[in-house]
């Protein structure tokens, strides 16, 4: 039986594969592998101007004592950094802990005291994992150091790294480029180019359900709740330095309303919400964890009233158009562009997010996926549909070569679409899966775009087989053991739910229980008609008594469950046959064995 947390672990998880680099994997097809056309590797115009707002650099503001540290080392964000009476006040401190110890390398620059509060803006991870780079562990539980969030901080958190964690944790290497060769890498839309490094997470020992006024460190700070990108994102203003600080609701880019990776529904209504309370404020200084700090009230209000109705354009025009009965495909073709009115400079620039995916995901979020044509209730499944298109089209080697010709005239995307039917009755088909794969090199290459530039270049490597899913997941597996510690034993045997094979179970009733002696969790784990419930107490058909050490190593598959019972290091009672029932009941492997070849 494997054991795999899908809960918080999994964004330490999905930190580690941030450092994975593209590997090569032999073919096991026996077909011949055709040799792809070459692709020229080009970079559109405005990329090196605008990667520009994400380079090293810490700005004070004025003379005063705030400053922001924008992505010290290239990392991936920002902080914000106020210098109180006796001791510094941090707002969000960056991805991972190395991050944390370059934020504070910085800090040092300029002052000598210690950090004694920190805020993480909301719950995405390049938020709050570094903060072991910047305090102790120690120092935090004796209360010399606080850290506040919103209440739903932990919440959010698990819930949006939770149940399809396995899915993210995959997906965001493709959309952040991460596994592409050097040569290809680029930075982020909103973001510093450097990822990975170890988690540096320490939980909030404070928490916000309203808006608050509080002072730290002498500083008069107040709290404002946006639940913008984020549902549990907050912003400071701070009244002496006529200043606002935000997280992820103001970029120099359309904001990413819709992330490729998958995430929760994330509503227009927040972001708007967020920039009313920025302009709410006597604001001379705007910082943010993806912003060149901006300074001037009315270059602030001209900028950000901007983004602000850029924002609600693509919100209510794509209502606008659901209620005329555009379905997710029209509403892709229909926002191609920044209407001229609503030019912004680096502000209304679709290198982060883009309106060709955040219509679509309106209509998904508000209305669900059906556009309202019948033919998608009971379509024909896939594989067959792709079968009959190859045959009416005249077989195989026909489509290829149409497909081959649209490429040679500079229409990747139908050639591409093609290959796809191909591709979907033979994934052995080497020769579409490369001329596929050279397609999306050309339109990758030709994208502002940067999540869909990655991409497209990543799942080219997938369909030349020197990528996998299975790849990614093999390192994502080894990293999400790292944070085990860090939650419920109940958490983790409870997140197998997921991974019931249902068709197999069936009817069967089997349940197995949990004593873990040190920490005094008792639960019992039930499988019911496919499904897997969690129960307090130890009623069940087999029961497991062990130390939470002997726990985790399982968990870690450094031990396996007979063998620790026979060496004593775990007690087991009731049926043998039910243990080992349970065991067989779940995917030995919950991620995806392909992505891009489909």
């Amino acid at each position: 039986m494997t054991l795999i947390s899908s809960s918080r672990p999994w964004v330490t998880a999905m930190l580690a594969v941030l450092a994975l680099t593209a590997c090569k994997e032999e073919s096991t097809t026996t077909q011949h592998l055709s040799k792809a056309p070459s692709v020229e590797r080009t970079w559109p115009g405005h990329f090196d101007e605008h990667r520009k707002h994400f380079e090293p650099k810490v700005y004070q503001i004025g003379d005063q004592r705030l400053w922001s540290i924008n992505n010290p080392g290239g990392w991936a964000a920002n902080s914000v950094v106020i210098e109180g009476d006796n001791g510094l006040i941090v707002y969000d401190t960056g991805l991972s802990h190395q991050q944390g110890e370059a934020i504070l390398a910085e800090i040092r620059q300029f002052s000598d005291k210690p950090v004694t509060a920190v805020f993480y803006s909301h719950h995405h991870p390049d938020h709050y994992n570094g903060t072991t780079g910047l305090v102790s562990e120690a120092d935090v539980k004796a209360g010399k150091v606080r850290i506040y969030a919103w209440d739903n901080f932990v919440e959010e958190m698990n819930s949006e790294f939770g149940a399809t964690a396995p899915a993210q944790a995959v997906r965001v290497v493709y959309y952040g480029g991460m596994a592409l060769p050097e040569k290809d890498r680029h930075y982020h839309g909103c973001c510093g180019a450097k990822y990975g490094g170890n988690s540096g997470y320490i939980p909030p020992t404070d928490t916000f359900s309203e808006n608050t006024r509080l002072t730290i460190e002498g500083i008069e700070l107040e709290v404002f709740y946006t639940g913008g990108e984020a549902k549990s994102e907050f912003g400071l203003y701070l009244p002496a330095f006529k200043a606002v600080t935000v997280g992820d609701e103001i970029f120099h880019s359309v904001p990413n309303i819709y992330t490729i990776r998958g995430a929760k529904f994330r509503e227009p209504a927040g972001y708007i919400r967020a920039v009313d309370a920025v302009l709410s404020y006597d604001v001379e200084h705007l910082l943010g964890s993806h912003l060149v700090p901006m300074h001037g009230k009315e270059n602030i209000r001209e900028t950000v009233t901007k983004f602000r109705d850029l924002v609600q354009w693509i919100n209510d025009q794509s209502i606008r158009y659901i209620n005329k009965g555009y379905g997710i495909e029209e509403l892709k073709a229909q926002f191609t562009e920044v209407p001229e009115y609503l030019e912004n400079g680096s502000f209304s620039t679709e290198v982060y997010g883009t309106f060709r995916h955040i219509a679509p995901q309106m209509h998904a979020g508000l209305m669900g996926y059906f556009s309202g044509d019948g033919i998608e209730y009971r379509p024909t499944e896939p594989v067959e549909l792709a079968r009959r298109h190859i045959k009416l089209m005249g077989g195989r080697d026909r489509v290829f070569a149409a497909s081959n010709e649209y490429y040679r005239d500079g229409d990747f995307q139908f050639a591409a679409e093609l290959l796809t039917y191909l591709i979907r009755v033979d994934h052995g088909d080497m020769e579409a899966r490369n001329l596929k794969a050279a397609a999306f090199r050309e339109l990758g290459y030709a994208e502002l775009n940067t999540t869909w530039r990655s991409w497209y270049l990543t799942s080219a490597l997938e369909l030349e087989g020197k990528l996998t899913p299975a790849m990614v997941a093999a390192r994502v597996k080894d990293a999400a053991f790292a944070r085990i510690e860090s939650q419920s034993a109940r958490d983790i045997i409870g997140s197998l739910r997921y991974r019931v094979r249902a068709e197999e179970v069936g009817e069967e009733r089997i349940s197995v229980a949990y004593d873990i002696r040190d920490s005094g969790e008792q639960f019992t784990a039930r499988l019911r008609n496919g499904v897997l419930l969690m129960e307090d107490g130890l009623d069940a058909d087999a029961v497991l008594s062990m130390s939470r050490e002997t726990f985790n190593r399982l968990v870690k598959r450094d031990i396996e469950a007979a063998g620790a019972i026979a060496d004593g290091l775990i007690e087991f009672e009731g049926s043998l046959l039910a243990l080992r029932s349970f065991g067989k009941a779940f995917d030995e492997n919950p991620f995806m064995e392909r992505l891009a070849v489909r």
